[in-house]
C-alpha cells in the first residue's frame, strides 16, 4: 500500500461525492469511503482501491497485483485526485468576485476531478449524452459486462478497438449516439485520436470537436480532465448556469476567473447540486447528471456527459 497525503485545503467530500455518483457498477465500486476500478496497466489488468477512511488528511492506495502502485499508475492517480493544483492560489483569485467568493470560502480546497484513461473518459462522456447519471451508469455497466475483461470480482471498460468492433451491437439508444461513440471508437483505436494527458489542451480540443457527434460541453469536458487545464469553462452547462443564478454572478464576465475557470465551473457546480432538495449523497440528485446542457449539437447528440 502507498499513502497519499492530500495537500490542504482540500475538499475530500466533493471528489467522494464524485467517484460516488460516478461508479459504474461491475467496474468500480465505492463502499463506505472506499472506491475500487479496474484499470489497465503497462503490466496488465489491475484492480485499484483508494481508501479515503484511514487517516484524515490521506488516502491509502492499494494495487490488487502487486499491493503498491507503480510510479505510472501513482501519476495517474495524482491527476485523478488533482493532488498538483495550487488550491490557496485558486480560491484566492477566485475571492476577489464578491459573487464567488461566498462559494469559494466554503469549499476553498474543491479540485477538478482528473481521469484515470483518457479513452475511458470520453467514452463514458459519450454515452451519458442526453441521460441521466444513472442511466448512464446502466448503460455503462451493460456494456462492461457485455465486452469488458474481467479483472478479479470487476471488468475494465472494454478498449476501443473492442467497441469499435463490436459496440455497434451491445450499445443501446438512439442511432445517432451509438454511431459516435464507435466511430470515436475507431478513431482512438487506430491511433486518429490520441487521448493523452500530455496533450496540448487546445490542440485536443479541436481534435474532439472534429469527431462525429462531439459538441462544444464534450469537449470541453473531456479537455479540461483528462489535461488538467485550469482555465475551462462549461458555460452552456444548466446546472451551472443555475450555479451562477444562485450567487448572484454574470457568466457573461467569466473572463475575470481566468486563469481558473475550470475551478470555478466546479464551484457553481457545486453550489447548484448543494441546494438541490432530493440527496443521494453530499450533492445532487442522482437522476440527472452532474452537468446539463441546453440542446443537442448540430449532429444530433448532447454536449453533456
Amino acid at each position: 500500500m502507498t499513502v497519499l497525503r492530500l495537500p490542504v485545503p482540500y475538499d475530500v467530500p466533493w471528489i467522494a461525492w464524485y467517484l460516488s455518483a460516478h461508479a459504474v457498477p461491475g467496474v468500480e465500486r465505492w463502499e463506505n469511503g472506499r472506491y475500487a476500478c479496474a484499470v489497465r496497466t503497462v503490466d496488465g489488468p489491475d484492480v485499484l482501491s483508494l481508501d479515503f477512511t484511514a487517516h484524515e488528511g490521506e488516502v491509502v492506495v492499494a494495487s490488487a497485483r502487486t499491493g503498491h502502485p507503480e510510479k505510472p499508475l501513482l501519476s495517474r492517480i495524482r491527476a485523478l485526485l488533482d493532488l498538483g493544483a495550487d488550491a490557496r492560489a485558486v480560491a484566492a483569485h477566485l475571492s476577489r468576485d464578491p459573487t464567488l467568493a461566498p462559494a469559494v470560502n466554503v469549499a476553498p480546497g474543491l479540485r477538478v476531478p482528473g481521469a484515470l484513461d483518457g479513452w475511458d473518459l470520453l467514452l463514458r462522456t459519450m454515452v451519458g449524452q442526453q441521460i441521466s447519471l444513472a442511466a448512464a451508469r446502466t448503460h455503462l455497466a451493460r456494456l462492461a459486462a457485455a465486452l469488458g475483461e474481467p479483472v478479479e470480482d470487476l471488468r475494465l471498460m472494454p478498449s476501443p478497438a473492442v467497441v469499435a468492433e463490436q459496440g455497434d451491437g451491445v450499445l443501446t439508444g438512439p442511432r445517432s449516439r451509438i454511431a459516435a461513440v464507435v466511430a470515436a471508437a475507431v478513431a482512438v483505436a487506430d491511433g486518429s485520436l490520441h487521448l493523452s494527458p500530455t496533450r496540448e489542451p487546445a490542440a485536443l480540443h479541436a481534435e474532439l470537436l472534429a469527431l462525429r457527434g462531439v459538441g462544444p460541453w464534450t469537449a470541453t469536458y473531456v479537455t479540461m480532465r483528462l489535461t488538467g487545464d485550469p482555465d475551462r469553462l462549461l458555460a452552456t452547462d444548466l446546472v451551472v448556469r443555475q450555479g451562477a443564478e444562485l450567487l448572484g454572478t454574470d457568466l457573461s464576465q467569466a473572463q475575470r476567473w481566468s486563469p481558473y475557470r475550470s475551478y470555478a465551473t466546479m464551484h457553481l457546480w457545486r453550489a447548484a447540486l448543494a441546494c438541490r432538495s432530493t440527496h443521494t449523497g453530499p450533492f445532487g440528485n442522482d437522476s440527472v447528471s452532474e452537468g446539463r446542457s441546453e440542446a443537442p449539437d448540430a449532429r444530433g447528440v448532447g454536449l453533456h456527459p
